[in-house]
């Protein structure tokens, strides 16, 4: 039965209703993990993983409720910072988390960051790689630094190992199609990943599952970072959010500075 304009409105209520929700129990809640932290009860590493989650929400909010595109681009920042962090200090398997996490860097449009966040490797990454199960982020990384050689070795292992194992057929196909430039078949297949189904099965997280959808935004714009203006016709993919436009600075946000 065909939705109407009255059931689409509530359904559109809500998602934004619950957004601010998340975003104000996280505000609600910023004083108390600051004594946490203070007190000792909260580590570095814990305190890192759930800002993370917090400026995942905050970006959100600060795009689809406020269009506050400056404060959208410093959370994502901040996302792609606390992921280096992590990584590089305490070897969380951050790049085992799937395609978020690169996601939230690439939309900040911060070129060092990017560029970093490509280099990025924890102590068993090489051989997650090989395994299959990392192969997907180490092949976004060839992307973001134009190694074709080891893009090539990559895919390879993700045909005989990831694609089997993950079900991620049409990630593969994107890879080669980016590989190629045909910018026809990629948006063919980002449309294959923005339908009903694919989203669904993609996107479990209520957060951000209800605005955007992944794996479709993060590929959609690592191809206009690298030239490759992909048109992708869903909400779920924010026209505003594939243009790369750096910020003229860029600063750390602090929870307990910038949101209190």
């Amino acid at each position: 039965m065909e939705t109407t304009k009255f059931e689409y409105a509530i359904t559109r209520k809500k998602k934004e209703e619950r957004l601010l929700a998340a975003y104000n129990s996280y505000i609600d809640s910023i004083s108390k993990f600051k004594d946490s932290l203070l007190a000792g009860r909260t580590n570095e590493r814990f305190f890192s993983l759930t800002a993370w989650g917090i400026f995942q929400t905050f970006a959100l909010k600060s795009f689809f409720l406020d269009r506050n595109l400056c404060l959208t681009k410093l959370c994502f920042y901040k996302c792609g910072l606390l992921d280096e962090l992590l990584t590089n200090k305490y070897d969380e398997k951050i790049l085992d988390y799937g395609i978020v996490h690169i996601t939230f860097a690439l939309l900040s449009d911060n070129n060092d960051l990017i560029n970093r966040y490509a280099r990025l490797k924890h102590s068993i990454f090489d051989e997650t790689i090989k395994l299959g199960s990392s192969t997907p982020m180490y092949i976004l990384q060839c992307i973001i630094k134009e190694d074709w050689i080891e893009f090539e070795r990559a895919m390879q292992i993700m045909k005989n190992k990831t694609v089997p194992k993950l079900k991620m057929d049409l990630d593969a196909a994107y890879f080669e199609a980016f590989a190629e430039k045909d910018k026809n078949k990629m948006e063919q297949i980002l449309s294959e990943l923005l339908s009903p189904k694919m989203h669904k099965k993609r996107n479990s997280q209520q957060v951000y599952g209800d605005f955007i959808s992944q794996p479709a935004l993060g590929y959609a714009k690592l191809a206009w970072l690298k030239g490759i203006e992909v048109e992708v016709n869903s909400p779920y993919v924010p026209k505003e959010l594939l243009p790369v436009k750096p910020l003229e600075s860029y600063r750390e946000l602090d929870l307990f500075t910038d949101f209190q």
